[in-house]
């Protein structure tokens, strides 16, 4: 079999974005392209709210085994890995106001990778709370 990734949307509305990402490695490690996560312009609530131009994140569940690491990265003309992610675990990020893009130049999209494959079968499980942001939100 070969490597295999999925996103699953959870839930949308004009403000709040949930999404499951699904990595299954048996091959090598996953690399970054762009959006491969989330795909700013893919949520605008099926074409009834404005499209974001970025999210925030405030909340994250993650089961990673435990020789991978997973990279989540802002997408940019120069990409920013914002949150390294081993193990298992929850983070909440909304008593300082979530982790908010700092990229130069960005896109709005979140990539991800992974390092440490080195053989069998790696699965990840990746929940993100984010909220839209953008100019008419």
């Amino acid at each position: 079999m070969a490597n295999s990734f999925t996103v699953q949307t959870i839930e949308e509305g004009q403000r709040n974005l949930i999404v499951k990402l699904t990595g299954y490695l048996d091959t090598s490690n996953q690399t970054a392209t762009a959006g491969n996560a989330i795909t700013i312009a893919n949520y605008n609530c099926g074409g009834t709210a404005p499209t974001p131009t970025a999210v925030r994140i405030d909340h994250i569940d993650y089961s990673i085994t435990d020789q991978l690491e997973v990279q989540l990265i802002w997408d940019a003309a120069s990409p920013v890995i914002f949150l390294p992610l081993a193990g298992r675990g929850r983070m909440g990020f909304t008593d300082y106001g979530g982790i908010q893009n700092n990229a130069t130049s960005p896109t709005g999209n979140v990539n991800i990778a992974t390092t440490g494959w080195a053989s069998g079968i790696q699965i990840y499980s990746i929940i993100l709370h984010c909220v839209k942001q953008g100019p008419a939100l």
